[in-house]
């Protein structure tokens, strides 16, 4: 999939943004290095590549604390380890927006866990401090709330031994976690 500047392509060093429906990367390549695809390729199968995010937790972007220290143990868990994984999809996010290196399309919430593992990567990232539960909600499902309880031992484990995010003690919560406080239900008296 090509994302192509608005307007005429003025030169040959024209930079396009490709995103790699089967691999899930992206890369800015000069206009010259773009070939047509012949449209019974595009059109014969879906891409292989999925966005997914870890279920049920929060990691820190590149640029907040610990951003970079998450991203690098993540690569070391998945990409550098040489297993094999498998996804558990816990829920599906079909808002479809695009975020700059992800595409487009529904996001898959997951937990991943090597073949040969016990732990999932979602709870080793908790456990070493570098992500955190999202909040509980009232309508939450069971097998969410499930999740919740058995993720959240892993997350007391780095909170108790102050590891990660948790070096200086219990994390403020973030803006967009805070809700207005719950008003109780009235009735007539």
């Amino acid at each position: 999939v090509v994302n192509t500047p608005r307007g005429p392509v003025e030169s040959s060093k024209d930079m396009f943004e490709v995103f790699y429906i089967d691999y899930g990367n992206q890369e800015e390549v000069p206009f010259s290095q773009l070939r047509p695809l012949d449209p019974s390729v595009s059109a014969a199968a879906p891409g292989l590549a999925q966005l997914c995010s870890l279920a049920y937790m929060k990691i820190p972007n590149l640029e907040e604390d610990f951003g970079q220290e998450a991203a690098e143990y993540l690569s070391e868990l998945t990409l550098n380890s040489g297993k094999e994984f498998r996804a558990k999809v816990e829920e599906r996010d079909t808002s479809g927006g695009k975020v700059k290196g992800q595409g487009t399309g529904t996001i898959l919430s997951v937990t991943l866990v090597a073949v040969d593992d016990e732990v999932s990567v979602n709870a080793a990232m908790l456990q070493e401090g570098l992500a955190r539960l999202e909040k509980r909600n009232r309508g939450d499902r069971k097998e969410r709330q499930l999740a919740l309880d058995n993720l959240e031992l892993f997350q007391e484990k780095a909170r108790t031994g102050r590891l990660g995010m948790w070096q200086y003690g219990d994390i403020q919560s973030d803006d967009e976690d805070t809700a207005p406080p719950l008003r109780k239900a009235g009735g007539r008296r």
